[in-house]
């Protein structure tokens, strides 16, 4: 197999060498010398003495991957920082090693650079913001940046154990770590018997900010055999993750996927309080999720088909069937409770007392934790891939020539029907016709542009009407956790007396005393500041969820792409006999499918400490008042805080949609005149041409197979 691997190598590498010559102008040749690069990276993997089962663990950043993985692996140890940011995410490989090692690639002086290019740009963009960030991290660890990047970009660090390791892994990945900042991916090497033969890779996610991170996990999704998909199921499968499952992982070599709704808990959390038992919201959860997920992975499913790519189409229609999990619920279930991390310990209060107040005094079991959590089946997932090393291993191999063979005819077949058409251009038109489909060019362009002023214009309208009605509901949502509850206490009071015990018969008790403790019982009113601070806590993270899925849905980048390419349906529906459709049709699907648009995220930070520092405990007499005033503007704050986050998103996704107008119109009207000065170009020496335009169609039609 290495040796037909080797030929098909050779092959491709001297085709792509052919077709660079010999069809050169045209851009779709680009499509193939990628190819050239894939085949080779996926050839070289299997060139190795010794070949790892890759596993990967994907989702959007704060997708819960890290603590994921340290359960699902490591029995809940935090081998793997948790709570990781944009800030100091970046792409971790865990494989087996002799001795506990490190090695660390740093960011090159360059991207550095590029970095502080972006953190100097005005606005508040993820990237810029993160990158502003990442210098901040480094300029308060007073790191002299050039002088330790300029050593070369990989560091490798030895270790006397596991725990010696470890902590020298927060150094590098921490929230905190003295050279996070400078850190794009790390290697850990551990001598744990189970990882001989595996390679687990713990990404960053696809909506890291920073171009170069992205890259590099887009590298390793190439490599990867089988994929733990992570979505939140408070924010199931959503146009993020449908992106990422639609443009960028199917068609990398994942032989196998599961996809998982995980941290199950806080969807609990969100859902319970309309619910009248845990039973009930578990069952309208994993209802309502997986409904919505086999429609969403038919979608998918239904556009590989089309493709004609049925191995793809199958792997995703194995996904329709979530696996719903909740770290935090298994380590209740199975870890210490002095184990626990400060974020598991306030989930676990916050959803007993849900369940105190909302179920009737409901207790979780063990057993509901453990069914929650649900890691047995996520272990007998990954059990399942582990024994299926060698056949997933050998379908992989197997599947590089199929693989190629189904991207080079679709590629070639894009650089004929450029060819064909640019060959229809020469020998049926002239001079004339050309300069009159210029014409006819910079009007439909001229055309389209207003439609799409106005299309964007409608948007805008949309987004700012909907930005007023979710400000008015958010306001009104703060009535319902202003309420300060006061609560009965019982004071004990102890009194005392003093009273003769002598007896006149009894000379030698004369003068004897005791003292006598009374007992009494004092009720009294009193309110909780830990109830009015988790008021706040709830109505900061309702506020957050609502207003970053509202924003998500205004403008899903599908949808306005189907818009767009409707108005452009409108705009070609002419009879002229100087304009050719086609052309304008195909360079402005390629621009279409390049539009990248912001999601909003919030960071509302921690409000409720203006109650914990003002009042603790029991609030009693007149400061319940106070408490009730400081609740209500402390919920005030927390609106105009996100109010203003509203108004920053809107005005991003504002001016997101301006410059598709302007970007788009633009990379329009270039590649067109591009293609048509190339046209006019041809006709000086037509039948030269025409002659190499055949010459090219037929070595297509020659090397159609590789």
């Amino acid at each position: 197999m290495n040796i037909n691997l080797n030929n098909l190598q050779s092959k491709v590498a001297d085709l792509c060498m052919l077709f660079s010559k010999q069809a050169n102008g045209f851009t779709e040749t680009e499509n193939l010398l990628e190819l050239k690069q894939e085949l080779a990276d996926k050839i070289s993997r299997f060139s190795r003495e010794e070949q790892c089962l890759s596993i990967g663990i994907m989702g959007q950043v704060k997708a819960g991957k890290s603590t994921f993985l340290n359960a699902l692996l490591f029995n809940g140890e935090p081998v793997l920082p948790e709570a990781a940011t944009p800030k100091t995410a970046n792409l971790t490989r865990i494989t087996y090693g002799e001795e506990p090692r490190l090695e660390v690639e740093y960011y090159s002086l360059e991207e550095w650079q590029a970095l502080e290019k972006a953190a100097a740009q005005p606005g508040d963009s993820a990237q810029a913001k993160v990158a502003r960030e990442l210098i901040a991290l480094a300029q308060q660890n007073q790191l002299n940046v050039a002088e330790k990047l300029q050593h070369g970009n990989i560091e490798t660090l030895s270790a006397a154990s596991n725990e010696e390791l470890l902590t020298l892994l927060n150094q590098y990945v921490g929230e905190n770590g003295r050279y996070t900042a400078l850190v794009k991916m790390t290697h850990l090497y551990l001598p744990r018997e189970e990882l001989r033969g595996y390679e687990v890779v713990d990404t960053p996610g696809m909506n890291d900010p920073i171009q170069s991170r992205t890259q590099k996990t887009r590298d390793y999704m190439a490599e990867c055999d089988v994929v733990f998909f992570l979505s939140r199921a408070s924010q199931f499968l959503d146009q993020s993750d449908m992106n990422l499952l639609s443009e960028q992982l199917p068609g990398k070599g994942v032989k196998r996927m599961v996809l998982v709704a995980g941290q199950l808990d806080g969807a609990i959390l969100d859902d319970g309080y309309n619910r009248t038992s845990l039973a009930e919201t578990e069952e309208n959860i994993l209802t309502r999720l997986g409904r919505g997920a086999e429609k969403k992975i038919q979608d998918l499913v239904n556009q590989r088909e089309q493709r004609g790519q049925t191995e793809i189409a199958a792997m995703l229609s194995a996904m329709k069937r979530p696996v719903f999990a909740s770290t935090f619920a298994h380590g209740f279930a199975c870890l210490p409770q002095e184990k626990w991390n400060r974020t598991m310990q306030h989930s676990h209060n916050e959803l007993t007392e849900m369940a105190e107040d909302e179920w009737n005094n409901y207790q979780f079991t063990q057993q509901d934790w453990l069914r929650i959590g649900n890691f047995a089946t996520l272990q007998k997932a990954y059990e399942q891939a582990r024994a299926d090393r060698q056949p997933l291993l050998d379908a992989q191999r197997n599947s590089i020539a199929s693989h190629t063979q189904e991207e080079w005819q679709y590629r070639l077949q894009l650089l004929k029907e450029a060819v064909e058409s640019r060959h229809h251009k020469l020998k049926t038109g002239d001079i004339n016709s050309l300069q009159q489909q210029k014409t006819q060019c910079e009007q439909r362009i001229g055309k389209f542009d207003m439609l799409l002023k106005q299309h964007i214009r409608q948007n805008i309208q949309r987004i700012n009407q909907a930005t007023a009605e979710l400000m008015q509901s958010l306001e009104e949502q703060a009535a319902d956790y202003k309420q300060v509850h006061t609560q009965t206490g019982t004071k004990t009071i102890r009194t005392s007396r003093t009273i003769s015990t002598s007896s006149w018969y009894k000379p030698w008790t004369w003068g004897d005393r005791e003292t006598v403790w009374d007992t009494e019982y004092e009720i009294y009113q009193f309110a909780s500041s830990a109830d009015a601070a988790e008021q706040v806590r709830k109505y900061a993270q309702r506020c957050k969820q609502d207003i970053e899925h509202k924003f998500n849905q205004l403008i899903n980048p599908s949808t306005l792409k189907h818009e767009l390419k409707a108005s452009l349906i409108n705009v070609l529906d002419t009879k002229s006999e100087h304009f050719d459709p086609q052309s304008f049709r195909t360079i402005l699907d390629h621009s279409i499918e390049k539009l990248r648009l912001p999601a909003l995220e919030l960071e509302t930070g921690n409000m409720a400490d203006m109650i914990s520092s003002r009042f603790q405990g029991e609030v009693k007499g007149s400061d319940v008042d106070s408490l009730r005033s400081t609740l209500a503007d402390t919920l005030r704050q927390v609106f105009q805080r996100l109010g203003q986050s509203v108004r920053q998103g809107e005005k991003q996704l504002c001016d997101a949609l301006d410059t598709v107008s302007a970007t788009l119109t633009s990379s329009l009207t270039q590649d067109l005149r591009k293609e048509l000065d190339r046209l006019e170009q041809d006709f000086n020496q037509r039948e030269k041409q025409l002659d190499h335009y055949q010459q090219v169609l037929q070595l297509i039609k020659e090397h159609k197979h590789v």
